[in-house]
């Protein structure tokens, strides 16, 4: 794999994170319900959907290979994005 394919893919498994933990976040307050099973469910199906997604852009970017620095970069992605949202809440919260 050339270098310009593992820079590409860096980059957009960080960004892929970022996504992911967004559309957790928002999907989290969506499908706030008192019945657990609902929302193990929903949750389930939301998390399967975006790794699915997520090994299709794999799929047309190196021809589905999962290295272990793509994994990094999107975890250090969610991560980021995370600790983004609790800086704003606890920022704008006072």
């Amino acid at each position: 794999m050339s270098l310009g394919t593992q820079i590409l893919l860096v980059i957009v498994s960080f960004f892929f994170g970022v996504l992911f933990e967004l559309i957790h976040s928002i999907c989290y307050k969506i499908i706030y319900c008192k019945k657990i099973v609902i929302k193990v469910f929903l949750t389930f199906l939301l998390i399967l959907l975006q790794s699915l997604l997520y090994f299709y852009i794999l799929l047309k970017i190196n021809n589905g290979i999962i290295h272990i620095y793509g994994i990094i970069s999107l975890l250090i992605g969610m991560l980021s994005f995370y600790y983004l949202k609790l800086l704003f809440y606890k920022k704008y919260k006072k």
